[in-house]
């Protein structure tokens, strides 16, 4: 018998609906919930996590009076689920546009600030080459998106580890210190250390403040800047630099026709911020799938000059 034997007979008493449910119980917080969403009975639903738990001999969930909640293998184990049931679902996709090609829903997941910037430049030219296919943006700071089986595609800024997934590096940008004219000229920052007294507009939900990081001549300066607004929002801290309210720190593609223009200015000539690398991600197998292998190949080749420009 071949040692893998065992192995996979015991898998295949685990069963898809058992994993449908506990993964539907774990999104929607609830037994009856999660039978309503799959039109089951609630005792079916019951009879599936029961199974799983008796499967691998451990509680997924802690069961209280009004309410339940997954245990910490419950968590790590509904993560793996819901690879799978993605994985089921590309499949499908796979079959159905066998004989359809290029058409359907791509969703994808970016930052709103860089999601905007893929949405005026790419989605025109994946618009033009593929008139079938539709597209959808969920712009989110949060990295959860690729844990959602509707999510195809997500652009992520900065380092990346995820073995559940690919990751095509696209290309990178920096953060510039921007101002109006008028605010440059009235404070005259000279240097990084400067802007620790000077009004700075923070990227932050909680409070004002944090820890900027310049590059000169290889050698890197941090400073800790405070000032009167924090808003978590490049773009609302882009229309506060507008008002004359204070320096920013910005991606540069958000800022640099403001700056062709002289609408705004750089500040501190001679100091530039580490770049943020751009990273393109999807599941093992995703581009079989003739919508998102489109999206993918397209990306590759309009992303990295989008970024130069």
């Amino acid at each position: 018998m071949d040692k893998f034997e065992p192995m996979v007979h015991d898998i295949r008493t685990l069963g898809l609906p058992a994993l449908l449910s506990f993964h539907t119980v774990a999104k929607l917080g609830g037994i009856s919930a999660a039978a309503d969403e799959l039109r089951m009975a609630k005792s079916g639903v019951s009879r599936h996590v029961s199974q799983l738990e008796s499967h691998f001999g451990i509680s997924l969930l802690e069961r209280g009076a009004r309410s339940l909640r997954l245990t910490p293998v419950g968590r790590k184990l509904n993560e793996r689920i819901r690879s799978i049931l993605a994985e089921i679902d590309l499949l499908q996709d796979i079959a159905q546009e066998e004989s359809v090609g290029v058409s359907g829903q791509v969703t994808i997941a970016a930052t709103p600030e860089f999601g905007g910037l893929i949405a005026t430049q790419l989605f025109p030219v994946l618009r033009e080459r593929h008139p079938d296919l539709t597209l959808v943006m969920r712009p989110d700071y949060a990295f959860e998106d690729m844990q959602d089986p509707g999510t195809d595609l997500a652009f992520r800024v900065g380092t990346f580890k995820d073995d559940r997934l690919v990751a095509l590096e696209l290309g990178s940008f920096s953060r510039w210190l921007v101002a109006t004219p008028d605010t440059r000229a009235h404070y005259a920052p000279k240097s990084p250390a400067d802007l620790a007294t000077l009004p700075c507009l923070t990227f932050r939900g909680d409070r004002p403040g944090a820890t900027w990081r310049f590059v000169k001549a290889g050698k890197e300066e941090t400073v800790d800047v405070s000032g009167p607004i924090a808003v978590r929002s490049f773009g609302i801290l882009l229309q506060l630099v507008y008002a004359g309210q204070g320096f920013a720190n910005l991606p540069d593609f958000m800022v640099r026709h403001a700056i062709q223009s002289g609408t705004l200015v750089r500040c501190l000539n001679g100091y530039d911020a580490p770049a943020y690398p751009i990273f393109l991600t999807f599941r093992p197998g995703a581009r079989n799938v003739a919508r998102i292998a489109a999206v993918i190949e397209t990306a590759e080749e309009i992303v990295p000059s989008i970024l130069r420009t």
